[in-house]
């Protein structure tokens, strides 16, 4: 074939080289999650394969951009316009509503009929909106389509019906805006919550979001913000005093099971001779600690102390603590594991060969194998997936390494490369990302010129200012190289 071939056999640390965030993002509505946001939490946009028939049309329809800017799919209508509704849907007209206009992220808004649905009760529920960056004042509106509405097609305003209304409210100290909403009692089947968070001032940057869900089960009561928010279920550890004897070297695992009875995640505890004592609220911090921090505290291990209103671990009371979700169908399963039985999955590096991943370099054109060899334990999924970088034609080997071509990447510029493996059994699963970067074979990279805060940048793009050479990461606009932060959407 002629190619060189460039072999990296090491797993840098999990998710070193994660796609960092445009800085001026806003927010997006995290229960019942938006539609761009819950592909973008799927994976596979930059593989080019995601999982869900929607997303991946939706991707083919204006790529990636509409994903990574999950947190501003938003229009700008100057003040007073805002204020009138058929000034508004002229900004927005009928099919574009899911992307507020913006043809860069139109996918959102393809007809489709596999949108990943959000389970919703009819009655009272709380809306979160996940505000990165808080606006007040401002006010909400809520939407839901009318009954017979084939929600597979494109989103037009004749569809919806307002259901809910608030003015200026506070954001929480988590960056959270919350609000009850209230689905009429004799709703039932597909719809899409369609909700506007307008700014007050004068740009009058109103975002909006399409959260697709289907109505289904008894009407909730209403939200009682001062009582248990959570459902109840199982003792966290069996009442059984055969469970109780873990021995060092052991580990002690919980799984945690999706209405589906499938493992959302799990987690475990290698007991020792310093945590032999205490090894329950290690585990019950564990996974409360990553539902707080991943999934709005929508699992809790513990219970609701009416006290001190709220929930708590009872460190002295092993029985006393409970499996409490947000979904009454989600359950937990406590196990103890043999030390030979779990082998774990370890993708763990020294420092030294971290740092030689992370300044690897190869030409254009080479054909680059990352070898997955250093994975230690048993796993029966293997799964690569580009993280950043433009996209480039990929193939995972018979022994599960991953051959990049990157023949197909324009040859006059750097670029930077990462992926994401994951390595999975039934105790778990762990991941870690290799990264490279893909040298030009031109001895002076071109500029476009010199930077322009009205002109719209995209990947790949190289502008002058203040003496330096600046590339643009991702689709940017106003954004002065320099200011931007070492992972900024200018390096």
């Amino acid at each position: 074939m002629g190619k060189s071939i460039f072999t990296v056999s090491t797993i840098a640390t999990a998710l070193y080289f994660a796609m960092p965030t445009q800085v001026l993002a806003h927010g997006w509505v995290e229960f019942p999650e938006a539609r761009q946001s819950i592909c973008y939490e799927q994976g596979g946009i930059w593989s080019g394969n995601p999982p869900n028939a929607a997303c991946k049309a939706a991707l083919d329809e204006s790529g990636t951009y509409q994903f990574v800017q999950r947190n501003e799919v938003a229009i700008n209508i100057a003040a007073p316009d805002y204020l009138d509704a058929a000034k508004v849907r002229a900004a927005i007209p009928n099919g574009s509503l899911c992307y507020a206009n913006d043809a860069q992220k139109r996918g959102l808004g393809i007809e489709h009929s596999d949108w990943t649905r959000t389970e919703v009760a009819p009655g009272t529920f709380e809306l979160v909106f996940n505000a990165t960056a808080p606006h007040n004042p401002s006010y909400w509106e809520i939407y839901l389509t009318k009954p017979g509405v084939d929600v597979s097609k494109p989103l037009k305003w004749e569809d919806l019906e307002l259901i809910q209304e608030y003015g200026n409210i506070e954001v929480g100290a988590d960056k959270k805006y919350r609000m009850n909403v209230t689905i009429p009692a004799e709703r039932s089947g597909e719809a899409i919550l369609f909700t506007r968070w307008q700014r007050i001032d004068p740009v009058g940057e109103g975002f909006y979001n399409c959260s697709d869900i289907n109505i289904s089960g008894d009407e909730q009561p209403p939200v009682d913000p001062d009582g248990p928010y959570l459902h109840k279920g199982e003792q966290f550890i069996p009442n059984d005093v055969t469970l109780l004897t873990p021995q060092v070297g052991e580990s002690v695992k919980f799984d945690v099971l999706n209405k589906y009875g499938e493992i959302h995640n799990s987690f475990s505890v290698e007991i020792t001779e310093d945590n032999r004592q205490d090894w329950d609220r290690l585990l019950a911090a564990k996974v409360s600690g990553y539902y707080e921090s991943n999934h709005n505290g929508n699992v809790f291990i513990g219970d609701w102390h009416a006290e001190m209103n709220h929930y708590m671990y009872f460190r002295d009371n092993l029985y006393a603590n409970y499996f409490n979700a947000k979904d009454e169908r989600a359950s937990g399963v406590f196990s103890i594991v043999a030390d030979e039985v779990n082998p774990g999955l370890e993708a763990v590096i020294t420092a030294q060969i971290l740092q030689e991943i992370q300044l690897a370099e190869v030409a254009h054109g080479t054909m680059v194998v990352l070898n997955p060899q250093h994975t230690k334990g048993d796993y029966d999924q293997v799964n690569w997936q580009q993280l950043s970088g433009p996209v480039v034609s990929t193939e995972q080997g018979r022994y599960n390494e991953l051959i990049v071509d990157t023949d197909s990447l324009a040859s006059s510029r750097d670029h930077q490369l990462s992926f994401q493996l994951t390595v999975a059994n039934v105790l778990g699963s762990d991941s870690a990302v290799y990264s490279f970067t893909v040298k030009a074979t031109d001895d002076e990279t071109p500029s476009d010129g010199n930077w322009q805060a009205d002109k719209v940048y995209v990947q790949g793009d190289i502008v002058s200012f203040d003496g330096r050479s600046w590339t643009a990461q991702w689709w940017t606009q106003g954004e002065q190289p320099g200011t931007t932060g070492e992972w900024g959407v200018w390096r």
